[in-house]
């Protein structure tokens, strides 16, 4: 089951650090382009992505704005993460030796929980996540996010069949509205990460 439901986080999800990127990520894997739920209009999301309701409007505009630059709609693969999400994803991170340290803006936040997996490893994959699970959810009781979005001030865009220039676009109209933009294009799954809060 926890394998399971790593695998479809990968096609749906990646995590930004340098405001939250993760870069050197291993083995391209192509980004799941199946059915999506419907958006604003000018946005979709991939099946069970949840849009922060605090940042939903500013979205929207953004995407509007994309829209009527580019006539493109935009895609979005990630939103607000539960803490079990988070350690299901930061786990298949650690498992495949990525420095969550280096690549997360929190570093303390991050520290622990590399720790907690130090820790629980030897135990089993299924006592590695439960680790990891009691951490972020300690944390996120505490205000401590590892991830914004656990705080729900994050979204993540599909980049994939944007060209440079809608690319281009697509970060600038965000800057301008106050959105920090992490370049995740690179990634096993590619995106732009839209930090909503700072």
């Amino acid at each position: 089951m926890v394998g399971r439901s790593i695998t479809l986080l990968w096609a749906l999800a990646g995590e930004p650090s340098t405001g939250e990127a993760a870069p050197g990520e291993a083995a391209p894997v192509v980004e799941a382009a199946g059915p999506e739920e419907a958006g604003s209009g000018d946005y979709s999301r991939a099946p069970g992505v949840e849009v922060p309701p605090a940042i939903e409007p500013r979205l929207a505009e953004l995407a509007a704005a994309f829209r009527r630059a580019t006539g493109k709609a935009l895609v979005i693969t990630d939103g607000t993460r539960r803490p079990e999400v988070q350690a299901e994803l930061m786990l298949r991170n650690l498992e495949r030796g990525d420095d969550v340290v280096r690549n997360y803006a929190n570093k303390s936040a991050a520290k622990a929980v590399a720790e907690a997996y130090a820790q629980a490893r030897e135990a089993g994959q299924a006592a590695a996540l439960a680790a990891l699970t009691a951490v972020i959810r300690a944390q996120v009781a505490a205000g401590d996010y590892v991830s914004k979005h656990l705080r729900e001030g994050a979204v993540d865009v599909r980049c994939l069949g944007l060209d440079r220039r809608e690319r281009a676009i697509l970060k600038k109209l965000a800057k301008t509205r106050g959105i920090a933009v992490v370049d995740e294009s690179r990634t096993s799954t590619p995106h732009y990460h839209l930090n909503f809060v700072r």
